[in-house]
């Protein structure tokens, strides 16, 4: 009798196989399974990062949900829009106010809800997108004596209007 048979057929591996060794298959499979589990339940309970939206907002804001509100930047210069007699009327505006870097000279950017048809330099919404840019350098060299370039975008973040201060 081969030795190799000695057992019979059922104890040596087929062709292809690794021989069973114990419980380390089994592991393996339960450390894939809690990694998998793990994984999936940190995606699901992770804390999306609203200060810069997945999709462009909606040219129906401006609500409560709009990108920005309570955002500090934001909100400082809607404050700053409310002073104002001639600036009030662009509390209308939906828009959110973010620094693109930091640093002198400032790169800033601010997403709107003007030009939602998208029409960019034939946008009847351009000249206030030019005095959104125009009253938020003029509060940023009386307020913060500072300097940069603020752009104002439509809500597909194209840019409608660039201003250096």
């Amino acid at each position: 009798m081969n030795p190799s048979n000695r057992n019979g057929p059922a104890s040596s591996p087929a062709a292809g196989q690794k021989p069973h060794d114990g419980n380390r298959g089994r592991l393996i499979r339960l450390g894939a399974a809690t990694v998998l589990l793990v994984a999936s339940t940190a995606l699901a309970c992770s804390n999306r990062n609203d200060d810069f939206p997945d999709a462009a907002p909606a040219a129906s804001a401006p609500t409560s949900n709009w990108p920005g509100d309570g955002d500090p930047a934001t909100a400082a210069f809607r404050k700053h829009l409310a002073e104002g007699e001639a600036t009030k009327e662009l509390l209308a505006i939906a828009m959110h106010v973010m620094a693109e870097e930091t640093g002198p000279p400032l790169s800033i950017r601010i997403i709107t809800n003007l030009d939602p048809e998208l029409q960019d330099a034939d946008s009847p919404d351009v000249a206030k997108a030019e005095k959104v840019a125009k009253v938020f350098a003029d509060w940023h060299t009386g307020e913060f004596k500072d300097h940069g370039t603020v752009r104002v975008s439509n809500p597909a973040t194209e840019t409608m209007t660039t201003l250096s201060w």
